[in-house]
C-alpha cells in the first residue's frame, strides 16, 4: 500500500508530506485547492509524461517520492530481484524532473529507466480519474478490460506473438512478390540476352585465334610461296646452302689434316647441317599444309563479325561477354531461388495462419465465457449502486450487434485476436442493450467504472486504488451506495478517493483535507489529516457550502454515524 507521499516544487505545491493509512482514505477540499494536482504527482510515480510546466515557478526541479509497504507475496518482489535489488517489505520510488531536461527515476535509491518504472508501478497502484471515464466511452479499450477480468494475459500474449510472426511473414512475402513483379520484364530481357550469348557458344580466346586464322587464310599463297622458296634455298635448289656446305666440308678437312687441333670445326659443321636439314623439312611440311580455302575464310569472317556484333552489346571484348553471360546466369538463378523462397513463405504463412486461428478461436471461447461472468458480476454490483434494473453485456462482432453478418473467425486477423467487443448497457427496463458510449450518462459511467474497477481489483496485483471524479453525475442515495461500495472495496485494498460528496466522504476511515493558502505573492497547497471533530466540520462544509449552521453540523454527524453503522 501507499504509506507516504512527498511532493516538492510541483505545480503550486511547495512541499507536501502526507501519510496514508490502510482502508478507505478520503481527500476533500474546495475546488481548485490542488486535489487534481496531487493525482498528477501520483501519475508521475506511475511513469506518466513529465514536462517542465509541472515545475513550481521560481524553482529548477520538482520531485515526487512515494513509499509503498509490500505484502510478503507481492509479485513485485520477483521483479526487484530481476533488477538486482534486495527483496524488502517496502519500496521507495523517487522521480525528479528538471528544467535542464535531465529527468531521473530511482527505485530504492537505484536509478532505473522510465519503462522499468511503468512495469513496477502497475503492481503497486492504479488511478481511476476523468481520463478513464472518457476511455470507457471508447470501445477500443473494452477488449483489454475483458481480458484483464478473465486473466487472459497468457493466451493474449501467445496470440499476439503468432500474429507478429504471421504478419512479418506476410510482409516478407508481399515484398518478395512486388520485387519479382517489378523485375518481371527485366527478367524476360535478361533471359533473351543469356539465350543470345549461350547460342553463340563463346570460347575463351577464340577471337584471337580466329583473327590469326583469317590472316593466314587471306595470305595463303604468299605464305606458301615464301616457305617453298626458303626450302629450295636451303635444300633443293641449284646452289642450295646444303650443297655449298659440301665445299665447306672439304676445306675444313684440309685444315684438319694440317692442323689436327681444328677437328672440332667438323662437329660445328655437322650441327649446322642438321639444323638446316630440320629447317628445310619444317618449311616443306609447312608449305604442304598451306592451302587457300575460301569457304573456311568466309566461315571465319562470319564468326568474327558475330563476335564483333555481340561485343558492341555486351562490353566490347570476348572476356566482357563471357562475364556478362555468367552474371546473367547468376541473376536468373537467384530468380529461381526467389520462386523457391516464395513457396517457402506461402507454406510458412499458411502454417502460422492455422496456428494463429486455432489459438485465437480458443481465446475467443474463453472471452465469451469471461464476458458472461463479467456481465453477471457487473449487474450485481450495479444493483448495489442503485441501478437494480440495469442490464450489462459484452457484445461480440459477428453476433447480433454486428451489421456485417460475418462469423468471428471470418474477421481479419489482429494482434489481439479475432474478436471485437463493445460494452452494452440497458439502464432501464424495456430498453434494448445499446453501446455504452451512446446511452450511458455521467452518473452511470461513474458507477460502471467503479463496478469494473471493483471486479478487476480482485484479479490484479495493485494494492492501492485511487479514485478521482468517481462522484461525477451522482448524488443523494446513489452517492451513499457508492461510498458503501468503496468501503467494501477498501477491505481488500487500500483505497484513496477524491470526492466532493459528503455521502461518500462519510464512509472514509481516514479523512484528509486539501487546502490552498496564499502568503504574500506565493500560493501553496497542503494536506491535513482531520481529527474526528474537524471531520464533522468538513462534512458540514461539503453539505452546506458557504453558510454552515448547527443543523448542517448535526446532519454531518448523522451521516457519519449512519456510515459507521453500515460498516
Amino acid at each position: 500500500m501507499l504509506s507516504e507521499l512527498v511532493v516538492n516544487n510541483f505545480a503550486i505545491i511547495r512541499h507536501l508530506d502526507v501519510s496514508f493509512q490502510p482502508g478507505l482514505n478520503i481527500l476533500s477540499g474546495e475546488t481548485g485547492a490542488g486535489k487534481s494536482i496531487l493525482v498528477g504527482a501520483v501519475n508521475l510515480i506511475l511513469g506518466g509524461r513529465a514536462s517542465q510546466e509541472m515545475i513550481r515557478t521560481g524553482t529548477n526541479e520538482a520531485t515526487v517520492e512515494a513509499l509503498f509497504q509490500l505484502s510478503p507475496d507481492a509479485a513485485i518482489h520477483h521483479r526487484l530481484q530481476e533488477w538486482g535489488m534486495e527483496a524488502s517489505h517496502e519500496v521507495l520510488i523517487r522521480r525528479a524532473i528538471s528544467r535542464s531536461g535531465r529527468n531521473r527515476v530511482f527505485v530504492n535509491n537505484q536509478m532505473v529507466t522510465l519503462q522499468q518504472l511503468q512495469q513496477l508501478a502497475r503492481g503497486l497502484i492504479s488511478v481511476s480519474g476523468q481520463h478513464e471515464h472518457q476511455l470507457l466511452m471508447d470501445a477500443e479499450v473494452h477488449l483489454g478490460l475483458l481480458d484483464a477480468f478473465g486473466n487472459l494475459e497468457e493466451p493474449c500474449v501467445a496470440v499476439g506473438e503468432l500474429y507478429a510472426r504471421w504478419s512479418k511473414t506476410r510482409d516478407d512475402l508481399n515484398r518478395l512478390r512486388k520485387a519479382k513483379q517489378d523485375q518481371a520484364s527485366q527478367m524476360d530481357w535478361m533471359r533473351f540476352q543469356l539465350q543470345e550469348l549461350e547460342s553463340a557458344n563463346l570460347q575463351p580466346g577464340e577471337d584471337q585465334s580466329l583473327e590469326q586464322e583469317r590472316n593466314l587464310l587471306k595470305h595463303a599463297a604468299t605464305i606458301r610461296e615464301a616457305a617453298q622458296s626458303a626450302h629450295q634455298a636451303i635444300y633443293s635448289g641449284r646452289g642450295s646452302i646444303l650443297e655449298q656446305l659440301a665445299g665447306v666440308e672439304k676445306s675444313i678437312l684440309t685444315l684438319k689434316a694440317i692442323d689436327p687441333g681444328q677437328a672440332p670445326l667438323m662437329n660445328h659443321l655437322e650441327q649446322v647441317r642438321i639444323h638446316l636439314e630440320e629447317l628445310s623439312h619444317s618449311l616443306q611440311q609447312y608449305a604442304h599444309g598451306i592451302s587457300f580455302d575460301p569457304q573456311r575464310l568466309s566461315t571465319v569472317e562470319e564468326r568474327l563479325a558475330l563476335l564483333q556484333k555481340l561485343g558492341k552489346k555486351y562490353g566490347g571484348t570476348l572476356e566482357a561477354m563471357l562475364e556478362r553471360r555468367d552474371e546473367l546466369k547468376r541473376s536468373l538463378s537467384q530468380e529461381e531461388d526467389a520462386d523457391f523462397r516464395e513457396d517457402q513463405l506461402v507454406k510458412e504463412m499458411e502454417a502460422l495462419q492455422g496456428s494463429y486461428l486455432a489459438q485465437a478461436v480458443e481465446l475467443s471461447g474463453r472471452r465469451h465465457e469471461a464476458a458472461r461472468v463479467l456481465a453477471e458480476e457487473v449487474e450485481k454490483t450495479l444493483a448495489a449502486l442503485d441501478m437494480p434494473k440495469a442490464r450489462f453485456a459484452v457484445g461480440f462482432s459477428g453476433e447480433e450487434s454486428d451489421d456485417t453478418g460475418a462469423k468471428p473467425h471470418e474477421h481479419p486477423f489482429t494482434p489481439t485476436g479475432i474478436d471485437r467487443v463493445e460494452f452494452l448497457l440497458s439502464a432501464n427496463p424495456g430498453e434494448d442493450l445499446k453501446p455504452l458510449a451512446r446511452v450511458a450518462s455521467g452518473g452511470e459511467l461513474s458507477r460502471i467504472l467503479l463496478a469494473l474497477k471493483s471486479l478487476l481489483s480482485r484479479r490484479g496485483e495493485a494494492e492501492t486504488l485511487i479514485f478521482d471524479e468517481v462522484d461525477t453525475g451522482i448524488g443523494g442515495r446513489t452517492a451513499e451506495l457508492v461510498g458503501l461500495q468503496l468501503k467494501r472495496l477498501a477491505t481488500k485494498h487500500q483505497v484513496v478517493c477524491i470526492t466532493h460528496l459528503p455521502q461518500i466522504a462519510c464512509y472514509g476511515e481516514h479523512h484528509y483535507k486539501v487546502m490552498k493558502e496564499t502568503q504574500g505573492e506565493e500560493t501553496a497547497t497542503h494536506i491535513d489529516l482531520l481529527s474526528p471533530e474537524d471531520r464533522i466540520e468538513e462534512l458540514a462544509r461539503m453539505l452546506g457550502g458557504i453558510s454552515i449552521s448547527e443543523k448542517t453540523r448535526a446532519h454531518a454527524l448523522e451521516l457519519r454515524q449512519q456510515a459507521l453503522e453500515n460498516m
